[in-house]
């Protein structure tokens, strides 16, 4: 019996070939990848967004109506990231305050990464007299700080963390020698209790052509890795090796608290406690060079290589 011939058959799979790789390249472009996209670096325009959002409500002292619609945008802000969040509401006074944070990380030392988001509601440091007695509007002296915590709580990437973070936003602080205020009022109520192994305040961190020094009464580990890294990021010119003054202001209530503590901080900024203090003044540049240096020193968990030296008092 003679054989059929062989090519109709070899045409039949070449074609089924054909179609089955067609299909493939569809799915190639079609299916959902299984690896996570990218998490996205830090903006400097986009922290400069939110800092203009915050100058736009006006002064913002804690307790006014201002105050706690910017503390509203912070919570809505996070709670839209989809980020664990927490605030606790106090009085100063007749004053209602609140503190929020963001808790990222699930197990390791907690680092506090902190700000304040209330400003002096006098401009007393003004150099026309007659504007002394207006609010000042808290510019770089209160939004440049949360737009830093903000951004960077959109862009860390808290699968890579092996200790916690909290990013923390305190009420209260801005009115230190305002008659019938106390100053630093966030940051001792956020403290009653808590003994985090670290601290990093921020505080005047977006202004043009700014300057960063070190502080003589901060933590000198903590500072000290810091500010290498800033130098390996290539902001040596900003983060500088100078000493700057000591600063009483919530990085000193952390430090009195026995917490390791450094700051980032501008003591020379010339528009503070002023009305001048407006977003005129702030800078994307310097922004993103806080925010960088942050996001990489957590996402890198360089705090978990010094948290077991840094001497601390228990957590409670």
């Amino acid at each position: 019996m003679s054989r059929l011939p062989r090519w109709p058959q070899l045409a039949t799979l070449l074609v089924l070939a054909l179609a089955l790789g067609y299909l493939a390249w569809l799915g190639w472009g079609l299916a959902p990848s299984s690896a996570p996209a990218a998490k996205a670096g830090f903006d400097g325009d986009r922290a400069l967004t939110i800092a203009e959002d915050l100058c736009a409500m006006g002064p913002r002292p804690a307790g006014s109506p201002q105050g706690w619609k910017t503390g509203a945008y912070i919570l809505q802000q996070l709670q839209t990231m989809g980020l664990k969040t927490s605030h606790v509401d106090f009085t100063a006074g007749s004053a209602q305050l609140r503190n929020i944070a963001a808790m990222l990380g699930d197990s390791g030392p907690l680092l506090v990464v902190a700000t304040h988001y209330d400003t002096r509601l006098v401009a007393d440091l003004d150099p026309d007299p007659a504007k002394r007695q207006l609010p000042s509007p808290g510019a770089n002296d209160g939004a440049s700080g949360v737009a830093v915590l903000l951004e960077l709580a959109r862009t860390l990437d808290a699968s890579q963390l092996q200790h916690r973070v909290w990013l923390v936003f305190l009420d209260g602080e801005a009115n230190a020698g305002v008659p019938d205020w106390e100053g630093q009022l966030g940051s001792k109520y956020f403290l009653d209790g808590r003994h985090p192994a670290g601290a990093i305040y921020l505080n005047m961190v977006g202004a043009a052509d700014a300057r960063f020094p070190q502080a003589p009464d901060a933590n000198e580990l903590l500072q000290t890795q810091l500010w290498k890294l800033a130098a390996k990021l290539g902001h040596d010119d900003i983060f500088i090796t100078e000493m700057g003054p000591s600063i009483a202001d919530a990085h000193a209530v952390f430090l009195q608290a026995g917490i390791p503590t450094a700051e980032i901080i501008q003591p020379d900024y010339p528009y503070a406690r002023t009305s001048e203090d407006a977003c005129d003044k702030l800078d994307a540049a310097t922004l993103k060079a806080v925010g960088v240096l942050l996001e990489s020193y957590i996402e890198n968990n360089d705090f978990l290589t010094i948290a077991p030296s840094l001497k601390t008092k228990p957590a409670k």
